[in-house]
């Protein structure tokens, strides 16, 4: 709001002071028994002026505050109706339950100062009415002790009605409060409390005081008007708790990690669903603290938080927190340097992120392509050699049924054939070699095995049933246990080979022989190449080799489904 409203407010305030102070001198002669004191009404007003200002300064905004002056102001209206002068009793009749109407008003937009659902303002405009029209149309027939100067008969199931109103809106507001407090979030919560509480009791003894009528009932009504302001005052109070969290905030700080900061902030603003996204600068998007790409829906309560004129971080956090926006901004502020601080780790474990991913796309397209040459193999030039290679064996055939041999071109036709089947069989070796199709057909398991059947020593080949398993991880297993098997048999003149396959949470491939070792990740390309290719999957790879053997074990992560 403007600074023209700020002063309207507090003349109001003001206004209201004077006025209260007024009332209580003329009231104070027909206070009674059944009655509340001097003290107890001045008290009451007092503390609604005085909140109302408070809370308009803090949020000029936010109607809250001028809700509590105006209930301050009907409050100390309804106490002209004690006097025991004929004209200001009768005025304090029509403003009998002034305060009323603006008190449901302030409960049900309390703390944002609006109304939020159609039900909310159905009842405050029921309450409206029933406060200044059917009470001050009642006054023509609410006898009293005191003379009425506008009673013109006396009809005593005016006020039954009244109440009947009164009780049922009191009894919507119990419901509507309830189902607020189960709905709202733990922030929400914090802040509703004390207004919720009050609200509860000030509608059950509406509800209740018209039946029972005892001085406890009364007591009760008393108190709930009492401590809505006591309440919101409480509510300031709690903000300098919250300075009080934002100095051990800051003691934390310097030493805290990713996780432990977000941790601190979410403690510190009583939001255990907070989360923190660092800001990107060049590519304008936000990560989370592991540097992964963030999100963040339409509908997310954001507060942006800024260092030297920088975007450094935002905070994902409940709605609530705007209600109290001076620990908010206070957190913001202690919070800004550290933020800046991991928002550069942050960038860094992004970049790392995107690196693993592109390593993984590459690994991904080699194996694609891997796939397509060996299909193009076998369905291309395999199949026009096996079809050359049966044509020279009809050739061969044709030419034993000839009357006249002629040897020197059978002996050349059965090289040809010959050396075709020996071209055929190499070839499907470097087929096999580039991608074995029984990987892609018949999985891992399948592959292993047929990798054993091909091999001049024998090979033992553990593995149990395996889930379904990402191509990457399968090529990559695979890859490794050929390597390591081609290596035994070639350089380490092993005798026996073992292979082991264990699966949990990620793949775990192990060859075992019994060579002469000698094998290692720094001498040898394979390995070396196939290390990289398990990086790129977040996986490791490691050799232990020695006079009595060598190790080769990988372990691949499998995503969870």
């Amino acid at each position: 709001m403007t600074a023209l409203s700020m002063r309207f407010v507090a003349a109001l305030a003001v206004s209201g002071a004077l006025f209260g102070g007024m009332v209580l001198v003329l009231s104070a002669s027909g206070r009674h028994e059944t009655s509340t004191t001097t003290l107890f009404s001045g008290t009451v007003g007092a503390l609604y002026l005085i909140a109302g200002s408070v809370a308009h300064w803090r949020q000029p905004d936010n109607r809250t505050g001028l809700l509590m002056v105006l209930v301050g102001f009907g409050w100390f209206a309804e106490d002209l109706q004690v006097a025991i002068d004929p004209l200001t009793h009768t005025i304090g009749l029509l403003l009998r339950s002034a305060s009323t109407g603006l008190l449901l008003h302030l409960v049900l937009a309390f703390p944002t100062g609006e109304l939020r659902s159609r039900i909310d303002r159905v009842m405050v405009t029921i309450g409206y009415a029933a406060v200044f029209g059917l009470v001050p149309l009642s006054t023509v027939a609410f006898p009293t002790v005191v003379e009425n100067l506008l009673l013109i008969w006396e009809v005593y199931w005016v006020r039954d009605v009244i109440s009947a109103v009164q009780a049922v809106v009191s009894a919507m507001v119990v419901i509507v409060l309830a189902v607020r407090w189960i709905t709202a979030s733990r922030p929400a919560r914090r802040v509703l409390a004390p207004v919720v509480l009050t609200g509860l009791l000030g509608s059950i003894q509406s509800l209740l005081g018209p039946i029972l009528n005892t001085p406890l009932i009364s007591d009760i009504g008393h108190a709930a008007i009492l401590m809505l302001p006591l309440a919101f005052l409480a509510g300031v109070w709690r903000i300098r708790l919250g300075r009080t969290n934002v100095s051990d905030l800051l003691v934390k700080l310097p030493r805290s990690e990713p996780a432990e900061l977000q941790n601190l902030l979410a403690k510190a603003l009583g939001d255990p669903s907070l989360r923190v996204a660092y800001y990107r600068e060049d590519n304008g998007d936000y990560v989370d603290q592991e540097g992964q790409p963030l999100t963040i829906p339409p509908e997310q309560s954001v507060s942006v938080v800024v260092r030297e004129g920088r975007q450094v971080a935002a905070l994902l956090h409940d709605p609530a927190l705007r209600d109290d926006r001076h620990v908010l901004e206070a957190v913001k502020s202690a919070a800004a340097l550290e933020l800046d601080n991991q928002r550069l780790a942050a960038e860094v474990r992004a970049q790392l992120v995107e690196v693993r991913a592109s390593r993984a796309r590459i690994v991904a397209a080699g194996d694609e392509q891997r796939r397509r040459v060996e299909r193009d193999l076998h369905d291309g030039a395999q199949q026009q050699l096996v079809t050359v290679a049966l044509l020279l064996k009809l050739a061969r055939q044709r030419l034993d049924d000839l009357p006249s041999q002629d040897d020197k071109l059978a002996a050349y036709l059965t090289r040809s054939a010959d050396g075709l089947t020996e071209a055929l069989r190499e070839l499907r070796e470097l087929a096999r070699g580039i991608h074995p199709a029984v990987l892609s057909e018949a999985g891992l398991a399948a592959a292993l095995r047929a990798l054993a059947a091909r091999s001049p020593q024998p090979v033992s080949v553990t593995v149990g049933t395996l889930p379904k398993l990402p191509a990457p991880v399968e090529a990559t297993a695979y890859y490794v246990a050929a390597e390591a098997v081609t290596n035994a048999l070639k350089h380490a003149q092993a005798k026996t080979i073992r292979i082991t396959v264990v699966v949990d949470s990620s793949l775990s491939l192990e060859v075992i022989d019994d060579g002469i070792g000698g094998a290692s990740l720094e001498t040898g390309t394979g390995l070396l190449g196939l290390q990289d290719r398990a990086f790129a999957l977040d996986g490791q790879l490691t050799v232990r080799s020695n006079g009595n053997g060598t190790t080769v074990k990988v372990i691949l992560p499998l995503e969870p489904e």
